[in-house]
């Protein structure tokens, strides 16, 4: 697969003019980053940042502490970060779980680009659908009968480079209940 990057992947998404490229080119900033870097909203803009090489997790704690892990992202694709509403159940964190190469925009830029040229709006529609489209599919993985969902999990992520734990939380298991699944299915 070619190394994308972000202004190839939002070029698939709708149709961009040269001035909006221009000025998207301009502003955005590529990062390495190291595994276990945590990445948290620092204002009131969701976060965005573009997964050149590598994979991340989202997640929160719950009152006891307890994480529960919302999404994973991998190359080439949107991690989107937003504060949510107090008792909302979405990721307030994310984790990156292998080093990373990300590119991301700042929050100026965000408002410059959203203001000024109109693919920015259509473009963020977009990127909040395939967002939300993450997240229900995690909750259809989670419906199925627990074999089936694991086998189907491991369709759309590398199930390989991630820790049980994880898998396990995402798909709302006991980490004991998901290696028995992986034991039998061996």
């Amino acid at each position: 697969m070619k190394n994308l990057t972000l202004v190839d992947y939002l070029s698939t998404l709708y149709s961009l003019d040269l001035r909006f490229l221009t000025a998207l080119n301009q502003v955005l900033k590529d990062r390495n980053f190291k595994k276990g870097k945590l990445l948290k909203q620092n204002g009131k803009l969701p976060m965005i940042w573009y997964i050149v090489s590598g994979l991340a997790k989202g997640s929160y704690e719950d009152q006891e502490g307890k994480e529960h892990v919302t999404r994973f992202w991998q190359k080439g694709q949107i991690m989107l970060l937003a504060g949510g509403q107090p008792g909302q159940t979405a990721a307030d964190t994310i984790t990156l779980l292998e080093d990373c190469r990300l590119t991301t925009l700042s929050e100026s830029s965000i408002i410059f680009l959203y203001h000024t040229y109109i693919e920015a709006a259509k473009l963020s529609s977009k990127i909040l659908l395939n967002d939300r489209n993450q997240g229900e599919l995690r909750a259809f993985l989670c419906s199925l009968p627990t074999p089936q969902g694991y086998v189907q999990f491991q369709q759309f992520f590398p199930a390989n480079r991630l820790l049980l734990k994880d898998i396990a939380s995402y798909l709302e298991i006991s980490p004991g209940r998901l290696s028995e699944i992986r034991r039998y299915r061996s």
